[in-house]
């Protein structure tokens, strides 16, 4: 039998995981739609003209999807954080592998969806109870105009020609494969460590671009994420380009590259974990 990955092994290890976690699991999206309706209720009573517009959709869902996504990440290596447990849960008969990629399934792939869709049901009853009440208030009162709020694609971003909201869901992947490192390198409060040292890494490469970077730099500015530079000289502007299958090659790694690699350091820091 394959020590690296077993298909039948894991499909076992996902059932035992399921069965041990799925009242959390369960309790956890509960407690998701019930916030969410919390958060509605208070829009619609704060204000009950039009509470319900496609901005305050799109951000209630994707300021969800972060806190409560990356909350759900950290989560799963909790069990390394408890002496017996962890010790348990190295001994287990399943790869090491094959446990990193049931984190994966539930935390990246089976959360996404069973959140958007919680968002989906819970936003669609309170947008039908924000119509009603607004077409309620129009009939009563006969001022303005009344115009129903519709619900939101939340893959299809309505404000510009560029989708916005692909790349919101791109920056939340690999924020939340951090947060999933985190959980192995820190033992407890992982959710915590893990957020104060994102900020505090955050903030050097922030000085190490405007202090360090700019010092180097021709008075300018990046007129695309590095790939055309903008040079100001006497009152003229002069665009400096990298040839364009770099500039591809590099967009494609930012954008794509970085959960896979965060996904391959937590594995080989699992086959380091002492407990």
């Amino acid at each position: 039998m394959n020590s690296y990955f077993n298909l039948n092994r894991w499909l076992l290890y996902i059932g035992k995981h399921w069965n041990e976690n799925k009242k959390r699991y369960l309790m956890s999206l509960g407690a998701v739609g019930g916030l969410l309706v919390l958060w509605y209720s208070f829009v619609i009573i704060v204000d009950n003209r039009n509470p319900l517009v496609l901005q305050m959709q799109s951000v209630t869902y994707f300021v969800g999807l972060f806190l409560t996504g990356c909350l759900f990440a950290s989560m799963q290596f909790n069990d390394l954080g408890d002496g017996p447990k962890g010790i348990a849960y190295l001994l287990l008969p399943a790869s090491l592998f094959e446990k990193l990629l049931t984190a994966l399934l539930f935390s990246v792939v089976l959360y996404f969806i069973c959140y958007t869709a919680v968002y989906y049901l819970v936003d669609f009853i309170m947008v039908k109870v924000a119509n009603g009440l607004m077409l309620a208030k129009y009939e009563e009162t006969r001022s303005g105009n009344y115009a129903p709020n519709e619900i939101i694609n939340v893959f299809v971003s309505p404000f510009s020609p560029v989708n916005l909201f692909y790349y919101v869901l791109i920056i939340y992947f690999s924020i939340q494969s951090i947060f999933l490192l985190g959980s192995v390198y820190f033992a407890k409060y992982s959710y915590i460590k893990t957020l104060i040292w994102g900020l505090i890494v955050f903030l050097v490469l922030v000085f190490w671009e405007h202090k360090i970077v700019d010092s180097f730099m021709p008075h300018g500015s990046f007129f695309k994420p590095f790939t055309v530079y903008k040079v100001l000289e006497n009152g003229k502007e002069l665009m400096i380009r990298l040839p364009e299958w770099i500039s591809s090659i590099l967009l494609f790694l930012m954008m794509y590259t970085l959960p896979p690699i965060l996904w391959t350091v937590t594995y080989f820091r699992l086959k380091e974990k002492e407990v």
